[in-house]
């Protein structure tokens, strides 16, 4: 553990570091963000790398998000009977939990050594207007080339939790994300209004410029050739619904010869080229997840959570 600059109210910030045969990787208390996953002389991770641009970073990087990750359209929803509006931050909808979600928190750090961290947060009843109090806990591990996540939350009263890592990837380590190849071995896709909530249809990708189901160009796939995609994907992808772990997708750099495999038990996984960062296209997020705007369409997987259950998510990233 190593001191990292301070929160905006002066509360310490620190930086814990696993380490493999073939993998070093730097994560921080302050939003539970991996700031970088290193190896083969290279740092796979786009994002803030020093104190002071971690607190300036406005695109989530590296983040566990949270208590809903994505959007609900116009921040509202009804839970048994009560209706609940939220802050509206991404037009006009919210996003990423709000004014200031899990990714802008200081966790707790529980355990912490060369190959695992375990870090808690507990969101109070109320907090940007959701209902119930929630615990969570969410456990860091590495194993020789896969970093995995796994986050679990508990709840005192009925509410809504869907988490994510929304970490941006770059297998070169610089440039754009132009140059790689991405398959996500999904057969369907949630189509989106102009602000980005789903329609609440779930279409097939067979015939569209959605359809990464054998490894697309990136840099071709975000071009004039195909219209729908021209300017980038922000897409939920509804991946077999099994609740056991999958592979998901698979990022490729032909040019340094490097492959990033994401594995899940999440219903969804959000696709996301990074247009909006510093340096557009410089790196890509792929957000295992439930549906966005779930809450709002009853045929959506549910993130419903009540008291006595658990919302658990796992994630896995192996580089080869």
């Amino acid at each position: 553990m190593s001191a990292f600059g301070q929160t905006p109210d002066g509360r310490p910030v620190s930086l814990y570091t696993l380490s493999s045969d073939t993998l070093t990787v730097q994560i921080t208390d302050y939003g539970a963000r991996i700031l970088t996953v290193c190896g083969h002389g290279r740092d796979f991770i786009c994002g803030p790398k020093t104190p002071e641009a971690l607190m300036a970073d406005t695109c989530y990087c590296g983040a566990i998000c949270g208590r809903v990750a994505n959007r609900i359209a116009n921040g509202q929803f009804s839970l048994d009977g009560v209706r609940h509006q939220l802050a509206v931050n991404n037009g006009p909808n919210h996003l990423h939990g709000g004014l200031e979600g899990f990714s802008h928190k200081l966790w707790t750090v529980q355990e912490a050594d060369d190959e695992k961290l375990i870090l808690t947060y507990t969101s109070p009843d109320g907090e940007e207007n959701y209902p119930g109090r929630v615990e969570i806990v969410a456990t860091y591990r590495l194993d020789g080339s896969t970093l995995s996540l796994t986050m679990e939350a508990y709840t005192d009263t009925p509410t809504i939790v869907n988490l994510t890592n929304h970490a941006y990837w770059n297998l070169a380590g610089e440039g754009t994300i132009d140059n790689h190849t991405l398959e996500v071995r999904a057969t369907a896709y949630t189509p989106v209004d102009s602000t980005n909530i789903p329609l609440g249809s779930v279409l097939p990708v067979d015939g569209t410029p959605f359809d990464l189901r054998h490894p697309a160009l990136l840099g071709e796939r975000n071009s004039a050739q195909y219209p729908e995609t021209a300017h980038g994907f922000d897409h939920n992808y509804a991946l077999a619904s099994e609740d056991a772990m999958q592979v998901a997708a698979v990022l490729i750099c032909p040019a340094v010869h490097r492959k990033l495999v994401v594995a899940t038990d999440a219903p969804g996984m959000q696709v996301y080229t990074g247009e909006y960062l510093p340096a557009p296209r410089a790196g890509i997020a792929l957000e295992a997840q439930g549906y966005p705007n779930a809450v709002n369409v009853p045929h959506f997987p549910s993130v419903i959570l009540r008291p006595g259950s658990t919302a658990r998510r796992t994630i896995a990233w192996t580089i080869a």
